[in-house]
């Protein structure tokens, strides 16, 4: 039976006895309906990943409002490195959610929403859902790292501290756009790419797609058909990934 996963940002390596947050507490005890002695997993998304064991709570185990578990090992896990920023204008209602659940699964560090020119979604700042989302994929995935959402900013400012920055990147263009031709990606650029592009369903506007040009991102096209931006962002970072890989098992 696989274990239970639990998300618990507070946890470290000094301890031996946790208790878990109220949410998650209540979703052990009255909904998975946990017992003591049962073996849990305890992610902080920080890297740290604890394999724990269910205690018996003072009201007891069920009907407890806390989760009380015990720590019986404990890992840390290495980012993967580069560590690799998405830079996505969001598309509107829960599409985006989608796109960071993804990000996540896919080991992605940083997730930048852009406010891009043809973008529909102009959000204002990080909404709970997004960090709920957010914590749900992690414990799915059981991937160490929760990536860190950033609030919305503008394409352009974005960019510019991209540039200053010195970062490889890629992105996704139009399959139709005749000014922007390209090589496919070599695995030595793969292997490079810090940050990835993925701009709204009507695409980069013109000047928007020139200035990324501009920069030095290498434009990637998959296919030949117009992709939704929840679409785009796993198709390019299969491909990015699968780039990365041939780059390794050539270098062996």
């Amino acid at each position: 039976m696989q274990l239970r996963r639990f998300y618990i940002p507070t946890l470290t390596t000094e301890d031996e006895t946790v208790v878990l947050p109220e949410g998650e507490s209540q979703h052990a005890l009255r909904v998975l309906r946990l017992s003591p002695g049962d073996e849990v997993l305890l992610l902080n998304g920080q890297g740290l990943v604890a394999l724990a064991e269910l205690q018996a709570s003072p009201d007891g185990a069920r009907k407890g409002r806390q989760a009380v578990c015990r720590v019986l090992e404990i890992q840390e896990h290495p980012r993967l490195e580069p560590q690799l920023a998405l830079c996505v204008a969001p598309p509107r209602g829960k599409a985006f959610e989608w796109i960071l659940r993804t990000a996540t699964e896919l080991g992605v560090a940083v997730v930048q929403p852009i406010l891009c020119r043809y973008g529909m979604a102009r959000p204002e700042g990080v909404s709970e859902n997004w960090l709920e989302t957010l914590a749900a994929a992690l414990k799915q995935s059981q991937n160490p790292w929760l990536p860190e959402v950033r609030a919305p900013r503008v394409f352009s400012v974005v960019l510019q501290e991209a540039i200053s920055g010195g970062e490889a990147s890629i992105f996704g263009a139009s399959p139709a756009a005749e000014a922007t031709p390209h090589q496919p990606l070599s695995s030595e650029m793969a292997v490079r790419v810090s940050r990835v592009w993925v701009g709204p369903e009507g695409g980069f506007a013109p000047d928007e797609e020139a200035a990324l040009l501009t920069a030095g991102c290498v434009p990637v096209t998959i296919g030949s058909s117009t992709l939704r931006v929840e679409t785009a962002v796993p198709a390019l970072m299969g491909y990015l990934w699968g780039c990365r890989h041939a780059g390794k098992e050539e270098a062996r």
